[in-house]
């Protein structure tokens, strides 16, 4: 049991029963100086039975549910879940690795111990599908039934892992878009740059291609996450056309729906000049229509000699309706 001293028992006991609540408050609560409360809460975080949640300036403090009593000594397969798990919780708080899990299991009412070795085995079955670090999903898109321009198309991760739900880089990706959070951005970077190099380089990619966004939003994920690549390669340009009303790709469930979708919003100058392997790159995959389709443009004003492939940070495992929240 963790001994701590009756003052900071007495912080603990309002961060408890009034949390989330500001150092400020404590301090007028309790009546004692803010380096005297920075003393506590320091003790309680390394302790872990407080956490910190907000952003700088606006830190809020909440009791942890999961203490240093409940932490569960890792072998070398949970330290999967440590590096490869994030979960959100209901009121937004990102909580990652095995606490993350172990809130998610407490939230379903699951039992941790019967989840983990699951889990486990469906994440590496998952990893099995990969080779170098991607996944290769052509033989899938468009259920092999339209026209295929992509020469190949890949995709980092899937989104979700069954009823676990999102993977770590769907996670991100879900709250990079919705928060428009540059930080999560930038961690999906530095996770999938090296992938994206591996294709440029073995498939000889001279011209790169960004899919735009159909939603205006003040941070564009495409546009953060193409600055943090770095790719320093020519683009191909591809424009959204203006339109009153704006269908969002991912909202449409039917395949047919997608493709026209794809076929009639976007376009390219076909003067632009297009004379070596093209890589289009979007951030979520489901069908495959719109990367599919973009790669139709290109080859129209290219030769057959130039190879197009796609590439995806997530993508669908067991088909487009699954990754429409995008």
């Amino acid at each position: 049991m963790v001994k701590i001293s009756n003052e900071s028992q007495a912080v603990l006991e309002l961060i408890k029963r009034y949390g989330p609540i500001r150092s400020v408050e404590i301090v007028k609560m309790l009546n004692i100086s803010i380096k005297t409360v920075y003393k506590h809460l320091a003790r309680l975080l390394d302790e872990e039975l407080i956490k910190k949640i907000g952003t700088t300036p606006v830190v809020f403090y909440v009791a942890n549910t999961n203490t240093k009593e409940d932490s569960v000594k890792l072998d070398k397969d949970a330290r999967i879940i440590e590096e490869n798990y994030i979960y959100v919780s209901p009121s937004g708080e990102i909580v990652r690795g095995v606490n993350g899990f172990q809130e998610w299991c407490q939230k379903n009412k699951f039992d941790f111990k019967k989840e983990l070795p699951v889990f486990i085995k469906k994440f590496k079955s998952f990893q099995g599908l990969k080779k170098d670090g991607l996944i290769s999903a052509k033989k899938t898109i468009l259920s092999g039934n339209n026209k295929l321009y992509l020469d190949n198309i890949f995709f980092s991760d899937f989104y979700n892992i069954g009823h676990f739900g999102k993977t770590k880089l769907g996670q991100l990706v879900y709250l990079g878009k919705l928060s428009q959070n540059k930080a999560l951005i930038a961690e999906i970077v530095k996770i999938v740059r090296p992938a994206v190099l591996q294709i440029i380089e073995k498939y000889q990619i001279g011209l790169v291609c960004f899919v735009p966004p159909t939603i205006d939003r003040k941070v564009q994920f495409m546009d953060v996450f193409s600055k943090g690549l770095k790719l320093d390669l020519p683009e191909v340009v591809a424009l959204k056309v203006p339109s009153l009303t704006k269908v969002p790709q991912k909202t449409l469930r039917k395949l047919e729906d997608r493709i026209v979708n794809a076929s009639k919003t976007i376009a390219i100058d076909p003067s632009q000049k297009i004379n070596s392997n093209v890589l289009i790159i979007d951030d979520a995959t489901g069908s495959g229509a719109t990367l599919n389709e973009v790669a139709g443009k290109v080859k129209n004003i290219t030769d057959n000699k130039i190879k197009v492939l796609g590439y995806s940070i997530i993508g669908s495992y067991k088909g487009f309706d699954v990754i429409s929240e995008v």
